[in-house]
């Protein structure tokens, strides 16, 4: 079973258009993009499916 593949901040970033700051408040203050994941203990980033969800408005917290 392959492992989803994560997305970085610094390529959501470019993915979304907005600064990573930006991205942040989105997640934390206004709930409205998908949480960050931990990858193998050591990457931080987004399931790359969460992403699409989000993209496709069919994310829901």
């Amino acid at each position: 079973m392959a492992t989803p593949r994560i997305v970085s901040l610094k390529e959501m970033s470019a993915l979304v258009g907005r600064s990573p700051k930006t991205i942040w408040r989105w997640w934390r203050k206004e709930q409205s993009f998908p949480p960050p994941q931990q990858n193998n203990g050591r990457t931080i980033g987004w399931s790359e499916a969460d992403y699409e969800a989000w993209l496709n408005g069919e994310w829901q917290q």
